[in-house]
This record gives structure tokens, C-alpha cells and sequence, in this order.
């Protein structure tokens, strides 16, 4: 058999790392987000086709990678599910056998149907000759792949190390996190609850490509998931939600008023997070994405020696050149120190540290806290926020609506929260959920992850 070899890299979260690749085989890597998947395919291997950075040996001249789109194209009519099978299957059809195919996440936001149906695909290229390679957290890949790699054992600088690399038939014995989760049986089933019982909304009249005077009800202060494959609607029901229960400013431009609503008294209002990438700034940062960092030069700018030497708040901005490491703050700003630590330092800190140099300041605490509930400790102050995996941006978004004061009677809105979530992530997630609907909240998602229905009170098939 011959592998991509791959030895001593450092790059990102991966130290001194080396792995063997089998070539004309199913390969999947597996494990947290975080952990350097996404580093090892786009940073190491792609990267290296076009600048020779490594000494990578029998690594394809060309690598064509397929990354799943979180947003659709303004011009297409079709379901973002179908217009990622479209893509997949395009790309399938015209690489060659000498090329190696690397798709991430392929299965994210399928049913079962379609993940079935992305498996055959992949197999029956690499049963003829090809190389894939896919980044999935998705357990049909998973259980039917040639090779598994797993990454870990946490992610950020927990990660980055090399878990486990063989044959899937030694992968399910190596009880490692990712293969206790894939090969240990699901411990609950959903139970779906009586709906006449609880408050319900109620939206009818509504008419589009996808429905044809169509009725949708759910219930209030509940965890309510929509599935369905790829076509079937579940992106237009949480927006016609989303605009038909909006009350915030500019409302006006975006409610329905073609539809009906019952129950609209129960509801304050209604928010909807989206899985675009957050903070495409080239300077934004997790701090500044989360604006801790504002708390943070306030901080420095108040102590003695900040004072002594005329700086000012603006002196600890941090700029693209600090953040790619081609500049650095003025020696006087470095002069400044906090719990003995300076800006810098600061910019390096993760979120668990931070928290404890912190602990006195109840705004950042206020931030950072959530942003550890919803998993997310390890992620560095400093971190660029364009660089941020699905499921972390996607769970950034979720500590920040916890991080403001929870108002009542208001519906979340999520299409597919479990896009880059390990299994080990989504009990997290859900638990965050129910503090959401513990203040008297709902949460409407649109998933088909079963392991998400296991969490579920009420599941709508569509």
C-alpha cells in the first residue's frame, strides 16, 4: 500500500506532527473541533501542492478540495443541501485518479437518506482506484471508511496530536473518544410530548416554492427540531418564523404579512444565528469579536504606569500586522502589566486562563464564562476569528446570546447547530440550549443528526 507521508510539521496546533495517509483508500479524520483537521488537509497538505513548505513524500501534484457552503448563492433556486450534492457530485465526476479528493464534511445537514447516498458516491470512486480523503463527524463515513485518523485529544493547544491511525476494524477496538462514540449504541430515544398541553404557535397561509398555503405549528419553551432532506423546506420554515415573529428594529422590512399567526402574544421576539463565518475582518479576533478586548485596554489603560506614561486606550488595539506577527505593540504598552501578565500575553491567554487573571472584573467574566459552558475554554484571546472551525463559530454565537441579560418568551432560531460538532460536543450544546429555554425560551432548530433527537422534545418531520 502506498501513504502520504507526512513527518514533523508545525503549523497552527500541530506540533512535530507526522501521519501516514494511505493513498487509493477511503480515508476519514475524525475528532474535535479544534483539533487540527482543518490545519492537516487546507494548511499542510493543499498548501503544499502549490508552495513546497514540507518534504511531504508522494503527495499528489494536485489536490482538489471541496468545502460544503453554509450560505447559498444569491442566484440559485435550490435548497442548500441540494446545491452542496450538486457541487459534490460535479466534483466527483471530474477529478482524476491520479488527484487526491478532499471533501470536508460532506454528510453535514443530510438525513440518512442522503448521508446513504454520499457514502456510495465516495466508495465507488475509491473502489476503482481513487484517493479521498474526508474531514466527517457524520457516523455512516465514519463506520464505512478504509482508514481513520483521529486528532486530539482536545482541541486549540490541547490538540494537535496524532490519537490514532489504522484500519477501521482496528479503529473500533481502540476506544478511543470519537470511536466510543460512533460505536457504542444510542443510550435514549426522543420522547415526543403531548402538544395540546403547551402553548403553541401557529403560522398559516404560508406560500412559496416549497409550500402551497402550508400550516406549521410548534410549541412554545420547548427544544423543537425540524429534519427532512434536502428540499423539503426547513430553511424556509425558520426564516418564515424567524420574519413572521420579529419585533426588533427595522422590523417592518422584514415581517410577512401575507401569513396568519396564533399565539403571537406569547412570543416577545424572535433571533435567528446564522453559520456564515463570524468577524471577516482581518483584525478581528475572539477577543474582539466577543468585545472583551474593550473591557481589557480599559483595564490596562487605568493601571498606574499606563498613566505615568500618557497611554492611552487606543495604545492596546491590536492590528492585522500584531495578529500575523509582523509588527508588535510599542514598548510602552508592553511596559504595562496586569496580574503580571502585558498585553501580549493577554492576546495569548485562552479562555480558561483568562478567566482566573480576570476574576475580579464581572463584564469579562460575564463573557468569557459562556463562552467556557458552551466547550469553548481551550479557544486563545487572540485567535483569529475567520479561523475558527463551523462548530466553534457556531457556538461563539450561542455564548454570546447567553452573555446578554436573557430576556423571556423570545424564539431562537438555528439551521443545522451541529454542523462541526464532534459527538462528544452536541450534549454541551444541548445543555446550553436548555438554559436558553429555561428562561422561558424556545428553540427552534432545523437538524437531522440523530444524536440531536435523542435531546429533542419535539421533532417535526417535514
Amino acid at each position: 500500500m502506498k501513504y502520504i507521508i507526512v513527518k514533523n510539521i508545525n503549523k497552527n496546533n500541530l506540533k512535530n506532527f507526522s501521519v501516514k495517509i494511505p493513498l487509493q483508500k477511503l480515508v476519514v479524520i475524525v475528532g474535535p473541533s479544534g483539533s487540527g483537521k482543518s490545519t492537516l488537509i487546507h494548511e499542510v497538505l493543499y498548501k503544499n501542492t502549490i508552495k513546497k513548505e514540507w518534504n511531504i513524500k508522494n503527495l499528489p501534484e494536485k489536490i482538489d478540495i471541496l468545502e460544503q457552503k453554509v450560505i447559498l448563492p444569491k442566484d440559485t433556486k435550490l435548497s442548500l443541501g441540494e446545491f452542496n450534492l450538486n457541487k459534490l457530485k460535479t466534483k466527483l465526476s471530474k477529478i482524476q485518479k491520479n488527484d487526491l479528493f478532499v471533501v470536508d464534511e460532506p454528510c453535514a445537514g443530510f438525513c440518512k437518506k442522503e448521508r446513504e447516498k454520499i457514502l456510495k458516491m465516495l466508495r465507488e470512486k475509491v473502489d476503482v482506484g481513487y484517493s479521498i480523503i474526508v474531514v466527517e463527524h457524520n457516523r455512516e463515513i465514519i463506520e464505512n471508511a478504509d482508514y481513520v485518523i483521529e486528532l486530539g485529544p482536545g482541541a486549540g493547544r490541547y490538540g494537535g496530536k496524532l490519537i490514532f491511525e489504522g484500519d477501521n476494524k482496528k479503529f473500533k477496538k481502540s476506544k478511543t473518544i470519537t470511536a466510543k462514540h460512533i460505536f457504542s449504541k444510542r443510550e435514549k430515544e426522543s420522547v415526543q410530548k403531548d402538544f395540546s398541553k403547551e402553548k403553541i404557535i401557529t403560522i398559516s397561509k404560508i406560500k412559496n416554492d416549497c409550500f402551497k398555503n402550508y400550516t406549521f405549528s410548534f410549541p412554545l419553551n420547548n427544544i423543537v427540531c425540524l429534519t427532512g432532506c434536502s428540499g423539503a423546506g426547513k430553511s424556509t420554515l425558520l426564516d418564515v418564523v424567524y420574519r413572521a415573529l420579529f419585533k426588533g428594529k427595522n422590523a417592518w422590512k422584514i415581517r410577512l404579512k401575507s401569513v396568519n399567526i396564533n399565539g403571537k402574544t406569547n412570543v416577545r421576539r424572535s433571533f435567528i444565528v446564522p453559520q456564515s463565518p463570524i468577524g471577516n475582518h482581518p483584525s478581528s479576533t475572539l477577543a474582539t469579536y466577543t468585545k472583551v478586548w474593550d473591557n481589557i485596554r480599559t483595564i490596562f489603560s487605568d493601571q498606574k504606569t499606563s498613566k505615568n506614561l500618557g497611554l492611552k486606550k487606543s495604545d492596546f488595539v491590536v492590528s492585522k500586522k500584531i495578529l500575523e506577527g509582523n509588527a508588535d505593540f510599542s514598548k510602552d504598552a508592553l511596559r504595562v502589566s496586569f496580574q503580571g501578565k502585558n498585553i501580549k500575553d493577554v492576546l495569548n491567554l485562552t479562555i480558561d486562563e483568562a478567566l482566573e487573571i480576570f476574576k475580579t472584573d464581572t463584564l469579562i467574566v460575564r463573557k468569557l464564562k459562556f463562552l467556557e459552558e458552551v466547550g469553548l475554554g481551550y479557544l486563545v484571546l487572540g485567535q483569529k476569528s475567520g479561523s475558527l472551525s463551523g462548530g466553534e463559530a457556531q457556538r461563539v454565537r450561542v455564548a454570546n446570546i447567553l452573555s446578554k441579560k436573557l430576556g423571556d418568551r423570545s424564539v431562537y432560531v438555528f439551521d443545522t447547530p451541529s454542523r462541526g460538532l464532534h459527538l462528544k460536543d452536541i450534549p454541551v450544546l444541548i445543555d446550553v440550549f436548555k438554559k436558553i429555554v429555561n428562561k422561558n425560551n424556545t428553540i427552534l432548530i432545523a437538524d437531522n443528526r440523530e444524536e440531536i433527537f435523542d435531546y429533542c422534545d419535539y421533532k417535526i418531520e417535514i
